[in-house]
């Protein structure tokens, strides 16, 4: 119990109370190590008083020490800060930051002062000397920028710069490997055997093919409608482009009208045997024919050209025919008195 009074003193208890009991438990050390920290800041004063105070337990202090005595407290108590000797502190190390372009920047002297006078702009005028440390790192060397000139420039002197900026923001060129050098840039395609097919002659043949087809189609198409139709329209062509060239009026010594006129075939006109005669569209050598009249037998062949003329047959052929012309003028004559009463 006695242990725990002492630990309770120790650490939660001050005042000649706590003082005492840690003197009972024989433990010195703790009350030395205890520190008292008594609240210097207030009129009131609470506990015991000293020899120089009154008895009545209040005891007036004066203001104007508060606040010493309150950083005297704030240095003196358990949550002062530690402070080291030999403890480094920040540095100020010199600016990381540099100055861009300003030693490519041409400096122009006022008048009456000569250039040599002037400073030079670069980067060791526009640095700030924190300090000679021996260890400092030294500052990245200025990036160095194109020169711009300034003042009013015509559009020759831009375009000019312009030009030359646009040179030298462009990617060298690369080396001219010959004509027959291959493109590198291209894709190469590869069927499953492993061999490279050409893209463009696949193209170009497949095209070619798909132009046969169409030309086919379209002589498929003619050759369907008809090779007379076809004839028909050529000429039917040919014609209006002649009438194009011809005059509006035709008279009844046109050639070409009276020819067209002479080459219709009528049904019903008893003298085109006699006012034309067909012509022979066939050229060239031919079969001779027979010119005379001949009996008709029941195949329709002709006789020969050298045949003289002379029936040397059985006469089947005449009887044959004879029995043909018999049968049907019966069937007629019956025909007929069937309906004689009618």
């Amino acid at each position: 119990m006695s242990d725990l009074k002492a630990y309770l003193a120790a650490k939660y208890m001050t005042g000649p109370k706590a003082d005492a009991i840690l003197a009972r438990a024989g433990d010195g050390s703790a009350a030395a190590k205890k520190k008292r920290r008594k609240p210097k800041n207030e009129d009131y004063i609470g506990g015991a008083p000293s020899k120089s105070e009154s008895t009545g337990g209040l005891v007036m202090k004066d203001e104007d020490e508060w606040k010493g005595n309150q950083d005297d407290l704030d240095m003196d108590g358990e949550d002062a800060p530690v402070i080291g000797k030999d403890v480094a502190t920040f540095r100020k190390s010199k600016s990381a930051w540099s100055t861009v372009g300003a030693s490519g920047l041409p400096v122009h002297a006022p008048p009456g002062v000569a250039s040599d006078d002037m400073p030079e702009a670069g980067p060791s005028s526009a640095r700030i000397d924190d300090g000679d440390a021996p260890d400092a790192e030294p500052a990245p060397p200025p990036v160095q920028i194109t020169k711009r000139k300034g003042g009013l420039r015509t559009a020759a002197q831009l375009r000019e710069e312009e030009e030359r900026l646009k040179a030298e923001r462009s990617p060298s060129p690369v080396p001219d490997e010959g004509a027959g050098a291959p493109d590198h840039t291209q894709t190469v395609h590869r069927d499953a055997s492993g061999r490279i097919v050409d893209v463009e002659a696949l193209k170009a043949e497949e095209r070619k093919r798909e132009e046969e087809e169409r030309r086919k189609e379209k002589e498929r198409e003619e050759w369907s409608k008809g090779l007379v139709q076809r004839q028909a329209r050529e000429s039917r062509r040919r014609e209006e482009a002649d009438m194009r060239e011809r005059d509006v009026a035709r008279y009844a010594d046109d050639v070409s009208m009276n020819r067209e006129m002479r080459e219709v075939e009528r049904w019903n006109d008893p003298a085109a045997e006699f006012i034309s005669k067909k012509k022979k569209k066939s050229k060239g050598p031919r079969r001779p024919k027979y010119q005379g009249a001949w009996a008709p037998n029941r195949f329709g062949i002709p006789p020969g050209f050298r045949w003289d003329g002379v029936d040397r047959s059985t006469g089947f052929e005449k009887k044959w025919f004879q029995a043909q012309n018999s049968a049907a003028r019966a069937q007629y004559e019956h025909n007929q008195w069937s309906m004689e009463d009618m």
